[in-house]
Formats: C-alpha cells, structure tokens, sequence
C-alpha cells in the first residue's frame, strides 16, 4: 500500500516537471516567432536571457519650430454690400438700359420711367415761379411816369364821372320826392352815383399806391408768391429727376425683375445690384469663444467650391452682443488675396489663429503617454529607454508643443511606448525626422 502510495507521488512529480518543460519551450517558440514577424532578429545569446526585455519601437527627433492653435469656424461668403433698388415714385418702364451680369458704377442710369406728364408739370411751376419774380421786381421797383400819368387821367375821369352823377342823382331825388319821376328811374341814377364813386375811390386809391409805393406788407406777399412757386417748381423737378433710376453703389447686377412697359411702384424692388470688391466670410462664434477673438486676427479661409485654394483673411468685424437665441455673436472674416472669382453665397471654413508660439519645441502627440501621474514621454540613449515627465502648451493637429522634460533633437520614441517600461532595451525598426 506504501509503495503504490510513493509511485503514484513520483509520477504526479514527473507530469509536473514535463508540463512546466513543455510550458517553457511553447513561451519561447511563440516570443521568437512574434519577433521574428515583427522584423526583430534577437541574437542566439540574448534569447537565452529571458530577464531581457527587447521592444520594437520607431522613433522620431524633438524639433524646434512653430504652432499655432486655431478655432475653425463656417459660415457662407457674402459681398461687401448688397442694394435693392426700389422706385422713387409709380410710373411705366419706358427704357432698361441694364440686364443681369452687367457691371455698372455708382449714379449709372439703369431704367428710365414715362416722365412727360411731370415735364409738363415742371414747365408750369416754371412758368408761375417767372411771374411771381416779375411781380415782385415791379412791385420794389415803383411806379413809371408813365403809370403815374394814367393814374392821374384815371383819378380825372372818374372825378368827373362822380361829379355828373351826383348832380343827375340829386335832381332825380328831387323830382322823385314831387311825383314828376318813376322809382325805376330814382334807383337807376341812385346806382350809377354809387358806381361813380366807387370808381373814383378806387381811382384815387391807385393813384395813391402808384405815387407812394407799394407797402412794406405788400412786398412781403409778393415774397411769398415767389418762394411758394419756387418750392413747386422744385417739387415738380424732384418728380422728374425720379423718373430716371440709378445706381446706388458699384457693383454687378445679379436680378432684374422690371420690364420695359410695366407700372412699377416703390413696393417692389427693381433690380438687385451687389459690391463684391470686397468678400467677407460670415459667422457666428459660440459665447465660450468671444473672448478669443478680436478685430485684426489672422485666420486661414478654405472654400469647398476651390479646393486647392487657401485664402489668407482678416477679423474685421465683431458683434456687440450674443444671440440670446443661438449663444453665438456674429463675426465677419475679410478675404485678402483672392485672383479668382468667388461667388457670394458659397460655403467656406477658416481656422482662426487664437494662439502662436514661435521657436518652441514640438513633438508628435504619440510621443506622449499618459500614466497616472501625468504625461510621459520615451527617449533613445544607447538602445535604452528612458523616461521623462513632459510638461506640454498648445497643440496643432497631432503636433503638440513640450515646455518641460525634453531637449531639441533628443531621440524619442514614436511608436511602441504604450507598453514601454523605464529602463526597456529597445530595437529601433524606423527612425524618423533624421539630423
């Protein structure tokens, strides 16, 4: 019973150590066949050292150069201004001197409207402002002798006029009061007395005006005629001059809507005329963002409608508010250097320059491997890796800039760090970025 006991403990013993042999040799066959996949070849004498540990890595330099960090923004490129151009007044289309595409300069006639009617009416106004100015340069310059002549002629007849009518009218009264007379005739000479000294009152009363003058309150009436016919000739050319349309701003002319014979009025535009010496892309930026941008930031536009393009731009406008609606504050983004021609209503990116630093040093964001306590970087000495504590600033794409922990030119481990132990020995498979 002991013995069989014994035998079955030196066979448990001996599957053990077989197992543990097979355990070793099946490790080592699978660790040289993934060297060998991976382009490793370990010499004969370090694979008999399992205690070292050999990575495959790729490397790359720390460089000195610049990086900027951008806030890309989108939006639809707009012109610097777009008119629509209404009437001044209802009228019919006689002419349209314009059609789409057309480029014109400011005050260029675009269409002109059916003006005789108004032609007549300045005539007119112009024809009662030349009265009312001779009427005021005879009344201020006096009387001619030879109206003071008839004045006087006119004062004598209607003197002797009064004085044959007054005697008729009191031998008519005389013979009316004794029967000898009809009332019929008593009234009649009654009247024509009446008449005759009215007209010599008002005889007399010329006479007076054209001796001394016209009065001052005269004068001032007279005045008034003319300004009130100067201000309706006035009206009445202001009427002509806006039967005649014109252009507001330079620009091309991207819609016409009038035709020739139409009644148009001011509540319809005419025609659409847009200035685009100037392109502007328009945005908005988030309220997070309105202290990162100012007026005079550089920015990068990218247009889909040119995409080998890159246009150079300008922040030259700024809102005042944000949007209580959508959180964003409107921006405008000048386009500087533009010798093609871009159509307003594309869509367009740009990336704002929020931050640049000039002559730092900047590594590759895989570079970087972050632990527990912070941000690690590898570098090479002598097949070694070492590990550094790396303090990083901004970013650009997936170039990130060091402050702290690594030195120009040091080699650093790009690719194969995530498992990187301080201390590894590592194999180089590629360098990058050599000096």
């Amino acid at each position: 019973m002991r013995a069989t006991t014994k035998r079955r403990f030196f066979y448990l013993i001996l599957i053990i150590i077989i197992a543990f042999i097979a355990f070793q040799v099946t490790s080592r066959i699978y660790e040289q066949k993934k060297t060998e996949e991976e382009g490793v070849v370990i010499p004969q004498e370090q694979q008999e050292e399992q205690q070292v540990r050999i990575v495959p890595v790729q490397t790359g330099r720390v460089q000195e150069g610049d990086i900027r960090l951008f806030l890309t923004v989108s939006g639809a490129i707009e012109p610097r201004e777009t008119v629509r151009v209404y009437p001044k007044s209802v009228g019919q289309v006689k002419e349209l001197l314009v059609k789409e595409g057309d480029i014109v300069q400011k005050d260029d006639i675009l269409m002109r409207l059916d003006d005789e009617q108004i032609r007549l009416q300045v005539a007119q106004a112009r024809a009662t402002l030349d009265s009312a100015q001779a009427s005021l340069e005879k009344v201020k310059a006096g009387a001619r002798p030879q109206e003071i002549s008839q004045a006087e002629a006119a004062v004598r007849q209607t003197k002797i006029n009064l004085d044959s009518a007054r005697e008729n009218y009191q031998r008519m009264e005389k013979l009316f009061s004794e029967g000898a007379v009809a009332e019929q005739q008593f009234e009649q000479a009654k009247n024509q007395f009446e008449i005759a000294e009215a007209q010599y009152q008002s005889a007399d009363e010329s006479y007076k005006l054209v001796t001394e003058g016209a009065a001052e309150q005269d004068i001032k009436a007279v005045e008034a005629q003319v300004r009130q016919a100067q201000s309706a000739l006035e009206l009445a050319q202001s009427q002509l001059n806006n039967t005649i349309v014109r252009a507001p701003i330079n620009g091309s002319i991207t819609s016409v809507t009038a035709k020739t014979g139409e009644i148009v009025s001011s509540a319809v535009p005419l025609l659409v005329i847009v200035d685009t010496s100037e392109l502007y892309l328009v945005t908005g930026i988030s309220e997070k963002d309105v202290g990162s941008v100012y007026i005079g930031q550089e920015a990068e536009v990218f247009i889909d409608a040119f995409p080998q393009n890159t246009f150079s731009g300008e922040v030259t406008f700024k809102g005042v508010m944000v949007d209580p609606s959508t959180k964003t504050m409107e921006i405008k983004i000048r386009i500087n250097n533009y010798d093609i021609e871009i159509p307003p209503g594309v869509f367009a990116r740009a990336n704002i320059t929020t931050r640049e630093k000039t002559n730092t040093l900047i590594v590759p964001s895989s570079a970087l491997v972050r632990k527990r306590d912070g941000l690690y970087a590898f570098i090479v000495e002598e097949d070694t890796a070492k590990q550094r504590l790396v303090d990083t600033g901004i970013s650009q794409g997936n170039q990130v800039e060091v402050l702290q922990g690594l030195e120009k030119d040091e080699e650093v481990v790009v690719s194969g760090n995530l498992t990187l132990q301080d201390g590894d020995i590592v194999r180089i498979i590629n360098r990058g970025n050599r000096q």
